[in-house]
């Protein structure tokens, strides 16, 4: 089975914070902590602090932007082309580090290297180049395997939330919608499957899923 992975430079910090499993090393010195902490018996003169409900630490800022752009059969080539290099490249490159690929650029020596491959290819600047792969993966994840109606269901049910806030519904369901290809992606995506000299080349925009 394989997971779309276009997303590999888009928003894999916010993933990473949100998913990332402690390391071995934190987990060996929390566990005797919090076997400690349960050897406490609680005092019973202490008022007893309530849980907080699921959701109720989430934030505005939490919920990823997911940007798209409207594709062109040159850029959206150029933007693989790129992509295939920039992966190899810098495998090493240590890129949830960093907030963005801005950051990256801005703060790391491979991060002004990575600019000028991005440059070469005929991109103003990372986030352009970023945006663009990002909308031919996702385009390609749903010709793939159509999640459009899940995603719809998602959205009706979002809209429907009476707890939820209007901001953050707005937020959610830009998002939600953004994953959703426009007619003109999916064409220019399909017809880039269709193309022998491409079908291999976005296939790296998979990864193995154990």
């Amino acid at each position: 089975m394989t997971r779309n992975s276009g997303f590999w430079l888009a928003i894999w910090v916010g993933l990473a914070a949100s998913t990332a499993p402690a390391s071995a090393a934190a987990q060996m010195q929390a566990e005797p902590q919090a076997k400690a902490q349960d050897q406490i018996d609680p005092d019973p003169n202490l008022p007893v602090e309530e849980e907080a409900a699921p959701g109720d630490d989430i934030s505005l800022g939490e919920i990823p932007v997911v940007q798209m752009v409207e594709l062109t059969a040159d850029s959206a080539q150029r933007s693989i082309e790129a992509y295939v290099l920039l992966k190899d490249k810098y495998k090493d490159a240590k890129l949830e580090d960093f907030e963005s690929l801005q950051d990256f650029v801005d703060r790391d020596a491979q991060g002004k290297a990575f600019e000028v491959d991005v440059k070469a290819a005929g991109f103003d600047n990372v986030t352009q180049w970023n945006d663009t792969i990002t909308t031919v993966s996702s385009a390609y994840a749903n010709i793939i395997d159509d999640q459009s109606a899940d995603i719809k269901l998602q959205i009706e049910e979002v809209q429907k939330d009476a707890e939820l806030a209007q901001d953050m519904k707005d937020r959610i369901v830009a998002s939600l919608n953004a994953l959703i290809p426009s007619e003109n992606n999916r064409k220019i995506v399909q017809e880039l499957i269709d193309n022998p000299a491409y079908t291999e080349k976005l296939k790296a925009l998979e990864t193995e899923e154990e």
